[in-house]
Formats: structure tokens, sequence, C-alpha cells
């Protein structure tokens, strides 16, 4: 039995499709534990993506019987959970499903009265968690050496891989041989002759990432409802692109192409790339969160979300379109101490650093004292150009005087003359942009030690 790492305690509505769902109605499953007692409450769940959702609860009878009685439930994958947080899984495709087991040892007690699909994974399942348990005696086995363990364990590793391919081809039409095929490595063929070392390895990482995903049925939505999508979208976006902005881009387009043959798949792979990019603490990556916001959800392809939502993330990209990595800062004109304006593109250096910043905050004021130290030969001709929120101009000044140098340009944001919000995007304070010569944004919202190791890189 395993435990339930992430459970999320609520009752929630699936994701309903408008023309391919794949659920089923009027579910009756039955499950015999031996050694539970009467009036558990027990849980059945299911997968979504990378969480599980409670469907039903239904308290245990004497002799440790537990019965559910559903109008609808997604194919996939299910769980049966006890109160502990210990569970099971099953697979929920049929209206019928009968199991017996033994609280102690599920898998190996597991007896399947009525479902030829559990029938099935529990075949499987019974020889993987024998195979476990060999491997576990390998590691235990104090006669044998590493390098015996480790040729013991590579044997097995290639039995237990012949034995998947077998499972697949006796049962190809089960859910299981689904779960198995999609979890399965991709093998790329052989590189053609006459490539040096660096063109095979490219050859066969290209090849790899063109058949990531050759076992999923994207036009059924049954692999969804199971912990094997989602671990495999985000490593094909963090482990098999490029992390910049167009490659991204092309990433995200290329898995909602995919998406897009099942309403389900599509809507589940958009929102968690939004969700995504929309959380990155990776420098410059918002641009794919505005791709996303553009061409899908303003442009009417999110058909699930209200007014309301769309609003939001159009407030949201908006304040990105004028601030994105490569692009030219805007220009403003501010007032400085003595109340002379000074312009952005009126200042001549190699690179500005430009801080957001606000008085009353302490956080800033450890900001502005990193940036005093920082060593002019590691960011050659470089002026900070400070912006402070309106506020009081004595406290200002205090905070000048004791915390920036003499070359800064210091400035304030006077009745909000400059809208930091809309054309910088400043959510908090403080803020910091690096810029070059041209007052192009080469990094955004960063800290002063990501500035220094930024041009540590650069310089070696």
């Amino acid at each position: 039995m395993r435990i339930l790492k992430l459970f999320i305690l609520v009752f929630v509505l699936g994701i309903t499709s408008r023309t391919s769902a794949q659920e089923i109605y009027n579910a009756d499953y039955t499950f015999t534990i031996e050694g539970l007692a009467a009036g558990e409450n027990m849980r059945l769940a299911y997968y979504l993506g990378d969480k599980q959702y409670i469907k039903q609860e239904s308290l245990s009878q004497e002799g440790g019987l537990v019965n559910f009685k559903i109008d609808t439930l997604h194919v996939g994958l299910c769980m049966l959970v006890f109160p502990d947080n210990n569970y099971f899984e099953f697979v929920a495709k049929e209206p019928r499903v009968i199991m017996k087991t033994n609280k102690d040892d599920v898998i190996g007690a597991m007896e399947v009265i009525a479902s030829e699909e559990n029938a099935k994974l529990y075949e499987y399942l019974k020889y993987n968690n024998q195979r476990q348990m060999d491997l576990q005696k390998i590691e235990d086995n104090a006669q044998l050496n590493d390098e015996q363990k480790a040729t013991m364990r590579m044997d097995m590793n290639q039995k237990g891989q012949v034995r998947q391919r077998e499972f697949v081809e006796k049962y190809p039409d089960s859910f299981m041989a689904k779960l198995i095929s999609a979890s399965m490595e991709y093998v790329p063929k052989d590189a053609p002759e006459g490539l040096s070392d660096d063109e095979i390895n490219a050859f066969r990482f290209y090849e790899y990432r063109k058949h990531y995903f050759d076992n999923i049925d994207f036009s059924q939505s049954d692999l969804l409802y199971s912990p094997v999508y989602h671990p495999k979208l985000m490593a094909y976006t963090d482990q098999l692109t490029l992390q910049q902005p167009d490659s991204l881009i092309a990433a995200t387009e290329y898995l909602l192409g995919k998406a897009s043959a099942n309403d389900e798949y599509f809507k589940y792979t958009l929102i968690t790339l939004l969700n995504k990019f929309a959380k990155t603490k990776v420098i410059c990556q918002d641009e794919v969160y505005l791709h996303l916001v553009d061409n899908y959800y303003l442009s009417g392809k999110a058909v699930w979300m209200d007014e309301e939502g769309l609003t939001k993330l159009k407030n949201s990209a908006d304040n990105l379109r004028n601030n994105l990595c490569g692009k030219l800062a805007v220009n403003f004109e501010l007032p400085d101490v003595n109340g002379t304006k000074q312009s952005l593109y009126a200042q001549s250096a190699e690179y500005t650093i430009l801080a957001f910043m606000q008085t009353d905050c302490i956080p800033c004021e450890k900001v502005l004292e990193e940036l005093s130290k920082i060593d002019q030969s590691i960011l050659p001709s470089f002026k900070v150009f400070t912006v402070f929120k309106e506020g009081d101009k004595a406290v200002w000044k205090g905070v000048l005087m004791g915390k920036t140098k003499p070359n800064w340009v210091n400035l304030m944001n006077d009745n909000g003359a400059l809208n930091s919000e809309r054309d910088y995007n400043v959510q908090s304070y403080p803020t910091l942009y690096l810029l070059d010569k041209d007052k192009r944004i080469v990094l955004k919202r960063i800290s002063a030690s990501q500035i220094v190791d930024y041009f540590n890189t650069v310089n070696n």
C-alpha cells in the first residue's frame, strides 16, 4: 500500500469536454478489505494531471465492505484511500468493479472478482511488486560487492523492460497497456553514418524529442486522469526545450497543437502552461506567458473563461507588453532632489541599473547598499538610476544621503507621472532592471547579486 503525498480534500467538477469525454455512468464499485474495521471513512479519488481529487466518500461496513455508487466518473486511474492516506489504485473503465484484498498486503492479496481491466492491472502489479522485492534482496545481500549488485540490477531491469513489452503485447487494448506504453522511454534509431560525435548526439536528442509523446493518444482523455501526462508535459518544457522565450513559445505551440485533438487535454495543457509561466522565477520568460494570453485567452480559444477572468488576464498581460527582455525601455522624465527633471534616455552609460524603490522600505535600503558595493571593474561604465515612489521628500533625501552614491541619478515619481506598473510591471519594491547602452532591457525583476553574477558570467 502506498501513502498519498498530495491529496486535495475537496469535491470538484472534472474538466468537461464538448466533443470527446470518456465517462462511466452509474458506476457500482465494491471492495472487500480484510482487516478494515467498520465505520472507517474511505474515499474514492481520481487523478487529474498532478493532482488528486475526492470523488466520493463511504463508510466501511462489517467485514471490510466498502461500496461506491457514482453517477458519472472519468475513465482513468483511481484510488481507494484509507483514513491514514494510504491508498491503492484501480482502473475506472467499467461500470461494475468487485475487488477483494487484505489491508496489510493489498497487492499480494488482491483478488479481482469482477473487472477485466483490473485483473490485467494486478497481474502486472503483482509481477512488478515481486520484482521490487527481488531487487531489494540484491541490495540487502552482504555477500555481493557493488559491481556484482550493479550487474544484477542491470540484468533485472533489462528483463523488466522485456516483461513490460510482453504485457503490452498480451493486452494491447487495456488501460494498463496504455499506462506502461506512455511511461516507457523511446529508444532513438541509429544515426546516419559519417556524423561526428556531436552530430550523433544532436540527432539522437531530436529523434527522442520528436517521438516523446508517441505513446499518448491525445484523442482519448483517459491518460489525463492518471499520473502519466503531467510529468511528461513538464519534462518536455523543462528538459527537452532550450530555456529561451522563442524556443519555449515554439514548444507551447507544439504541445497545444497535439492537445487540441481533445478538449480536455487542450484545457488542461493550456491552463498548466499558463500557470507555469505566470509563476516562473526564470528571468525573461514572461514573454511566453504573454504569448499564451494573447494567442489563446484573448483570442477566444479558452472558452471556459468568463469576462472577469479574461479582464484580469488582459490587465496582467498589458503590464508586460512594454518591458519584455530585448525591448527598449520606456523613456520617462522625473524630478531629482533639486527639482530638475532628468530623462532616462539622456543618461549615457554602457549599462544602466534602473531601481524602483520606496522610502520606509527595509528591503529597498538593503538593495541600495548592495548596489553601492558593486565593483566598477565588474560592471564597467554603469549608472544607477533610482526611481522612488512618491512619498515624504524629507525622508527620501535622508535615504539618499545615507544609502546612495553621489554619481547616481535619484528621482521621485511625483504625482505618478510614470505609470510604473504599466510600463515596468512594478508590483512591489524594490524592482530592478538592467539596461544596455541603448536602454534595451537585458535583465528584469532581479537582485543586485544576479546582476553581478550575470557580468561575472559575461566576463568569463
